[in-house]
């Protein structure tokens, strides 16, 4: 790829709108990284684009020169401080979107957006928080998820099957790095490198070379790093960081000769992620076993199932917003707040005799395990398939998800539809045979009832079968569990220092398997962070490295660290299914402190 072709290229990702809105007033939504989406700050001279309803032309308007306007199509926005007033430098415009340069002499601190399309402005402004440095790396996927935007010296793109290899240099492209001290709306005069900009592969770190301003757009950065040795796979994360401020976390294909590359689990298959992005309809399903409250990814509708238990049980009307109260409070292990919503259905338990109060007790618990099953179609599944391959990465490595994103249209719901695989499926184990019956179109369901009580699910040969439905042909899905997977330091671990790495050792998992090490710190102040990490389960130890640890919020209310095993470890066949996956969703968790 030429130079040339290769700024054409990149300006596709900085210049392509996401999505329209339909015309009406002006209306502001929010303001964003333009390459993460990450909505919590935005940098002085980054790109960012604010999302909303006519506050742009129905066809988008880019700019073509330098200087950038001030307006655009029609659109302008400023961004407002005490009582000064800054124009932003336009990008682009259009019914939905716009992108512009946030002036590097923005002072840091709260300020708002205030938009003005034909002139007029916008009713409602967006505040923004203004920061020194707040890194996105843009992707192949527009969405601040998945693969990124990598290029080698030659220009051309690194993608799954153009893989870098350890020892070449490549750029990341990305925005937010920090202000310059001349005009934003053309090219800066010089471009001296950002001072501390670290750039981590996998869990390595890489030698950077260069992280300034690009030479090619306003507002855009170039970060050109060394591909660490030893790391390889299709979704090694990258992560860029300057100032104690993490980017969003992007992937790179890494292979030893820089040919195709090829993971063989615990991610998503390359075939179907290229599938995906390039517009095709995908059908999945998730088959889950273990504790209720970790089946709910799968598909487990708690809320309604403990709602009908408890009615069936206490003969009267349990409303599934006092369900979702009792699920919250079960789950915090606050049996206070159990009894307070409780209190109003006193009557009907007293009328109980003492097994049917056991029955009732018995739902008030987090122990209970099932099954449950989930088949879906996605119509759009770019960002679906960018956001599994961004939480899963390749094995030995972590990444922090975007918890903040406020890209719209990355709800997995919002594009899928339920595919009919029967009238019900079939379980049968270690836990006896047991029938799973649709609570809706595509969700499967059960629950096992006294035994097992958990945490794990019993070690051994488990089989899921359906007789076919007219989205999906019969099957018959098996999953073998090997010994429960046990954290074996976890007594050592209970304040957790987050400038220092930390090692964790576990026993037993399948093999070949592998597992998902995990953590997040909910706090009062803050959004709430986590970090996720693969690894083989025949390792037994891994080191959480410093700066993933970093990346969470000190504990506030809630700080918890689990091992489980990776619930992309086992790919079942379907038919009439592209993508499968059998899990066995037991973990070993702790409650800790993050500092």
């Amino acid at each position: 790829m030429t130079a040339k072709a290769t700024a054409g290229f990149l300006c596709g990702f900085l210049l392509a709108p996401v999505g329209n809105a339909q015309p009406n007033a002006p209306l502001l939504f929010s303001a964003l990284n333009s390459a993460s989406y990450d909505r919590s700050a935005i940098a002085q001279g980054s790109l960012f684009v604010v999302f909303g309803q006519n506050i742009g032309p129905a066809q988008i308007v880019q700019a073509t020169a330098f200087p950038l306007p001030a307006q655009l199509g029609g659109t302008a926005i400023a961004v407002e401080f005490g009582s000064t007033t800054l124009n932003c430098p336009m990008v682009y415009s259009v019914a939905g979107q716009a992108a512009a340069i946030l002036p590097s002499n923005t002072p840091p601190g709260q300020a708002t957006l205030t938009l003005t399309y034909n002139g007029v402005q916008s009713l409602y402004p967006v505040s923004i928080n203004v920061v020194p440095t707040a890194a996105g790396v843009y992707t192949l996927s527009s969405s601040g998820l998945g693969p990124g935007v990598f290029t080698a010296l030659d220009n051309s793109v690194k993608t799954f099957t153009a893989t870098a290899k350890p020892g070449d240099i490549v750029t990341a492209w990305a925005t937010g790095l920090g202000p310059i001290g001349s005009p934003d709306n053309v090219l800066p005069a010089s471009f001296p490198n950002f001072a501390g900009v670290e750039v981590y592969v996998g869990t390595q770190p890489a030698s950077v070379v260069y992280a300034g301003r690009s030479g090619c757009c306003s507002g855009v950065d170039q970060i050109a790093f060394e591909i660490p040795a030893g790391v390889t796979g299709c979704y090694l994360p990258v992560a860029v960081r300057r100032g104690g401020t993490l980017s969003n976390f992007v992937t790179i294909a890494v292979s030893g000769s820089g040919a195709a590359c090829s993971d063989t689990a615990p991610t998503v298959p390359t075939s179907i992620y290229s599938r995906a992005a390039a517009g095709q309809a995908i059908r999945t399903a998730a088959i889950a076993i273990g504790p209720l409250p970790l089946l709910r990814d799968a598909g487990f509708n708690q809320r309604q199932y403990l709602a009908e238990t408890l009615s069936k049980l206490l003969h009267v009307k349990v409303s599934e917003q006092d369900a979702t109260t009792l699920l919250r409070a079960i789950e915090a292990k606050n049996q206070r707040a159990v009894m307070r919503t409780m209190v109003k259905y006193a009557s009907a338990l007293k009328a109980l005799d003492a097994a049917a109060k056991a029955k009732v007790q018995a739902q008030l618990t987090s122990s209970q395990q099932g099954t449950a099953a989930a088949f879906g179609q996605y119509g759009t599944a770019g960002i679906l398939a960018s956001a599994m391959g961004s939480l899963f990465p390749s094995a030995g490595s972590c990444i922090v998800p975007q918890l903040s994103s406020g890209l719209p249209g990355t709800s997995s719901g919002s594009s899928s539809k339920g595919l009919d695989a029967g009238a019900s499926l079939s379980l049968s184990g270690q836990v006896g045979s047991w029938t799973l019956t649709p609570t809706s179109t595509g969700q499967y369901q059960v629950v096992f009832g006294s035994t097992p009580s958990g945490p794990n699910v019993p070690p051994g040969a488990y089989t899921l079968s359906g007789p076919g439905g007219k989205d999906v042909g019969a099957f018959t899905a098996a999953l073998n569990i090997g010994a429960n997977i046990v954290w074996t330091n976890k007594s050592a671990v209970s304040t957790v220092d987050r400038s220092q790495p930390l090692s964790i050792t576990w026993s037993g998992g399948s093999n070949p398997g592998f597992v998902l090490l995990g953590g997040y710190s909910d706090s009062s102040n803050h959004q709430p962070s986590g970090f996720l990490c693969t690894v083989d389960a025949s390792k037994g130890s891994f080191t959480i490295p410093s700066y993933i640890l970093a990346a969470l919020q000190p504990t506030g209310t809630r700080g918890v660290m689990f091992i489980g095993p990776h619930p992309l470890s086992r790919q079942v066949t379907i038919p009439g299914v592209d993508l499968a996956y059998f899990a066995d969703t037991s973990s070993d968790s702790k409650s800790l402190t993050y500092q």
